[in-house]
């Protein structure tokens, strides 16, 4: 694929293959569409296991990351290095944080070198709307998505808006961000940025390789743009643009190392209705992840995703047909006095279709594609999925799939030395997913849901010293229940999972996982007042592959708590406190997780 450079941040053109929803969305702050179980299904209506996180939601998650609101609201673990801007992972029903396929406004900026997507750098305040749907989506998003998909959307909204918030909290965290969306009959313009400064304390603890006490400070600067103009044959032309940029200290061993990381991204968008039944979109674009470490060993690490793709979307009667191409390209740079890598870019070409069936109350899900890479071939995955309602009960569903996710280029083609030896000839990893689930009756007083899942992943990408070869396999059975309603005035949602994640190879625990975990929210208005308090807990897990006792995680339980005051219909106060016990724990051995913090907030809305 050829790829045509664009000047600046605003040059950086990107698409995800989905292409899956039209520039600046109705009302995404409130509509129920979740685009990415299979582009445009409304959330009640996919078999998919879909949690929508609103702007709502996230102004009220206080002093929290974008990973722990993911755990607190959509049952995810975490698997985090510190505090502010340190590393951060996801694990979706076990699966690894490279297994789950992260997407800003549709569009893959992670690294190719290592394989996973910096979310860390990903600030609240840059996004309108989160979607997340668990299980394997390789069949609609081809690699990485073993897990699920997490799908961020950037701020904008279709009709007229402004907001301008400022926030100062603990450890002298200082955040600030502003946005504008202007509407002028066809043409749609939405711009937003922010700044956030914290002099977080150090991210490692004694139990560290390498320990300093001092503190370890982070900053972070966003932009987001979203531009579109829909011309006089009907065609919609449509620009969106970010970046974020952190700066993150960290302990070196005796050195005041520190980290600068940008994700940015854009996407130049053609949709148009070819005819009543036909809606067609063509998109090209570019993500990037870039790395520079400063200090004791200073490197640089560069990712470039060139992406095209053409998606259709074909109305049938009780269903939908999407059908599609896309185009991948991936390119990584690094510094060559440090890091040398044998082969430095790779091509994917990719054919997809999904459908969707309804007969009556039963409904019918099915998806297939096909990628061609060039350094592993054509490789098939699908997905196909059944669900009926029984009276007086709810709904009852099941889904298959595979999915799959190929070796980055550090395990292919990375440096080498006596310590570490790449492996060209690893095959990618591989999945066999199944699900049921029963739900409410739509409508329900209580909305509950109950779900069983079995995952086996085959080939899993393991160091064996000097080298990495495709040695494990693993296993994660396990039962989801979740709950939400309305009671005495008081609106309430949990979740509880209990899973078994097993290498099937050695029977131990998979790294970083627990069996059980749950999280209870509620909330309540008293006129102007607005008040809520969370309760997130975890079960010990082990951060070794051996069930070391030295790698012992203990399990924890933390409260989060929230006061919000309305002045008026356009500004409000907020104080919200996260870690009301300043309970310690670790996610990560000699990582630990933030302490208490409180932070104050003034939010100003109009139109």
């Amino acid at each position: 694929m050829k790829t045509t450079p664009f000047a600046g941040l605003l040059g950086l053109a990107a698409l995800g293959a989905q292409a899956q929803s039209p520039p600046l969305p109705p009302a995404r702050n409130a509509d129920p569409v979740v685009v990415t179980a299979m582009r445009g299904l409304a959330a009640d209506a996919t078999l998919r296991d879909a949690t929508v996180i609103t702007r709502e939601e996230l102004d009220a998650s206080g002093a929290l990351s974008l990973a722990e609101v993911l755990q607190r609201r959509a049952g995810i673990e975490v698997r985090a290095t510190g505090g502010p801007g340190q590393p951060q992972g996801l694990f979706i029903r076990g699966a690894g944080t490279a297994q789950t396929l992260i997407l800003i406004d549709g569009l893959r900026v992670g690294s190719a070198t290592v394989g996973t997507t910096s979310i860390e750098n990903i600030p609240l305040e840059m996004i309108e709307r989160i979607e997340v749907v668990k299980g394997p989506l390789s069949s609609l998003y081809g690699s990485d998505a073993i897990g699920g998909v997490v799908q961020i959307f950037t701020r904008g909204k279709s009709v007229p808006h402004l907001f301008v918030n400022a926030a100062y909290g603990t450890d002298r965290d200082r955040r600030v961000a502003a946005g504008i969306t202007t509407v002028d009959g066809d043409t749609a313009l939405a711009l937003s940025l922010g700044a956030r400064k914290v002099d977080a304390p150090s991210a490692t603890n004694d139990r560290a390789f390498c320990h300093d006490p001092d503190r370890d400070p982070y900053e972070n600067a966003f932009f987001n743009l979203r531009a579109s103009q829909r011309l006089w044959q009907g065609e919609m032309l449509a620009l969106d643009a970010f970046a974020s940029r952190g700066r993150t200290a960290f302990d070196g061993c005796g050195t005041d190392d520190r980290n600068d990381q940008t994700i940015a991204g854009a996407r130049i968008t053609s949709s148009t209705n070819l005819s009543r039944d036909w809606a067609s979109r063509l998109s090209v674009g570019q993500g990037r992840d870039r790395i520079e470490i400063r200090g004791a060993f200073p490197d640089r690490f560069e990712t470039h995703q060139d992406q095209a793709s053409w998606v259709n979307e074909i109305a049938l009667p009780g269903g939908k047909l999407v059908a599609g191409w896309e185009t991948l390209r991936q390119k990584v740079i690094s510094d060559p006095e440090h890091t040398v890598f044998s082969t430095t870019k790779r091509d994917t070409n990719s054919a997809f279709a999904g459908i969707t069936q309804a007969w009556g109350t039963d409904r019918f899900e099915a998806s297939a594609r096909r990628d061609d890479d060039d350094s592993f071939g054509k490789r098939n995955t699908g997905s196909v999925g059944y669900g009926m309602a029984l009276p007086g009960w709810g709904r009852v569903s099941a889904t298959v799939g595979r999915g799959f996710r190929v070796p980055t280029f550090y395990d292919l083609y990375g440096p080498s030395s006596q310590f570490y030896q790449p492996n060209a000839a690893l095959r990618p990893e591989r999945s066999r997913s199944r699900e049921v689930s029963l739900r409410a009756e739509p409508g329900a007083a209580v909305r509950w849901r109950i779900i069983a899942f079995d995952n086996r992943i085959e080939d899993l990408i393991a160091y064996v010293a000097p080298t990495v070869l495709n040695v494990n396999r693993a296993r994660i059975r396990g039962v989801e229940l979740g709950a939400d309603g309305d009671a005495w005035g008081v609106s309430w949602r949990g979740t509880l999972t209990a899973q078994r994640p097993r290498d099937e190879d050695t029977g131990l625990r998979l790294q970083g996982r627990a069996e059980r975990f749950a999280t209870l929210e509620a909330s309540r208005r008293f006129g102007a007042w607005t008040a809520g308090v969370t309760v997130s807990a975890s079960g010990n897990r082990f951060d070794s592959t051996n069930e070391s006792p030295d790698s012992r995680l203990g399990a924890y339980a933390v409260v989060d708590a929230r006061v919000r005051y309305a002045i008026d219909k356009h500004l409000s106060l907020e104080v919200a406190a996260t870690n009301l016990a300043d309970r310690r724990y670790e996610s990560a051995v000699g990582y630990d997780a933030p302490r208490r913090g409180v932070l104050l907030s003034v939010r100003f809305e109009a139109f």
